[in-house]
């Protein structure tokens, strides 16, 4: 999930370069690579314990996580089985809560990252609940589409053109 190590290695970066992207910091390595459970300085262990350190995250969240860890490497081990049918898979309860996860993660980056550090924003007081992530945005519309609802994701769809022409991206 993007949203967990993406971000956190951009917060760490530095240095950027065409060639190469974003650069981490040697503070990326000292303050999160190091947190890595297994000591293999992983990026995605690693950014679900500094999530939790700066209660991004919960417990509960990072058991979330874990569960759809494990069922996205099952399911890419047994693909040919999942695309067979000779396996069964939960895709309508496992999509909510990434979902889920995703828009937690987001809105805290967006309301202690992004908001806190504008000058224009900064100080301002805003309901956490009612910033919604373009991503959680996306993601409705995906769900509304893989569960065939075609009118809702339309509907979603206007609703986030919407959004982002108001907000003059």
């Amino acid at each position: 999930m993007s949203a967990i190590k993406d971000r956190t290695h951009d917060f760490y970066s530095n240095t950027w370069t065409a060639a190469d992207g974003w650069k981490p910091s040697p503070e990326y390595r000292e303050k999160v690579l190091s947190l890595d459970p297994k000591s293999k300085n992983d990026p995605f262990r690693a950014s679900i314990v500094w999530l939790r350190q700066i209660e991004a995250i919960d417990e509960q969240d990072e058991a979330t996580i874990r569960e759809l860890t494990e069922e996205r490497n099952r399911l890419a081990h047994e693909l040919r089985n999942v695309l067979g049918g000779t396996i069964e898979h939960d895709f309508e309860s496992l999509f909510p809560k990434l979902v889920h996860l995703v828009a937690k993660i987001d809105r805290w980056w967006i309301v202690n990252v992004d908001i806190a550090t504008d000058p224009d924003l900064a100080g301002e007081e805003f309901d956490e609940d009612g910033v919604t992530p373009g991503s959680l945005m996306l993601l409705q519309v995906l769900n509304q589409v893989a569960l065939g609802n075609d009118e809702d994701a339309w509907e979603l769809y206007h609703a986030f053109a919407s959004a982002h022409e108001d907000a003059n991206f």
